[in-house]
């Protein structure tokens, strides 16, 4: 339950924002709109390892590695924007959920550790500047949940160990929006989300039961299609 309540804090702190600014600042409402996007999503994954105390059958290492992989990201959105002094800039919150594919291996002396994305969600506060009528720029931040599988094995032998987990963390990024019409627009965008840590699966090898540290950066470039109401 604590870890709910505070996962749903974070994803409720960027509507929030966008209240604040709605009762300080003169705004005029833009209004609702939903997209779509694809991309390339880049996984970083990163096991810290100490091996010290652990008996083994074949020689062991300890030490930090990191693995990198990108693979497809499939996603939607909604969101509501307000603009103000005279419509040259615009704030508003948006709430989205991506499908992600991205998938890594990571090799730590004799344990390997799989992760493989589900699904990612979260909400942020966008904040941008109209260059021309057509044309905008923006940047963004907000919470992003991570859902993910995570495996354990071992280079010499079984066993083979597996759970899900899910871990929350901030994200930022820019942007940059083409208006086709008054309705649909172009978009492109970028999205750094990192320091997501958490412990791994205890090691059964050994017998000392020990918990790595584990941390995931994702980062998403981005292409998409907006429809305004």
């Amino acid at each position: 339950m604590k870890i709910f309540r505070l996962k749903f804090g974070l994803l409720t702190t960027v509507l929030a924002l966008s209240s604040v600014f709605a009762g300080n600042v003169a705004l005029a409402a833009d209004g609702l709109y939903i997209s779509g996007q694809v991309g390339s999503s880049k996984l970083g994954h990163t096991i810290e390892r100490n091996t010290e105390g652990l008996a083994l059958p074949v020689p062991d290492t300890s030490g930090t590695t990191l693995v990198e992989n990108s693979d497809a990201e499939i996603g939607v959105a909604v969101g509501y924007l307000f603009s103000f002094s005279d419509d040259q800039f615009y704030i508003g919150p948006e709430a989205y959920v991506n499908y992600e594919s991205a998938e890594t291996r990571n090799i730590n002396g004799v344990l390997i550790g799989d992760v493989e994305l589900n699904y990612s969600y979260g909400a942020r506060l966008l904040g941008g500047v109209n260059i021309t009528d057509e044309f905008s720029v923006y940047t963004h931040i907000g919470v992003k949940v991570v859902d993910f599988d995570l495996g354990h094995s071992y280079t010499f032998a079984p066993p083979v160990r597996t759970e899900s987990d899910s871990e929350v963390g901030f994200s930022y990024g820019v942007g940059a929006a083409y208006d086709v019409t008054d309705n649909v627009a172009l978009f492109i965008d970028y999205t750094i989300a990192n320091d997501f840590e958490f412990g791994g699966i205890p090691e059964v090898a050994g017998g000392t039961g020990r918990v790595d540290p584990n941390e995931i950066d994702l980062n998403t470039l981005s292409f998409g299609l907006k429809y305004s109401f």
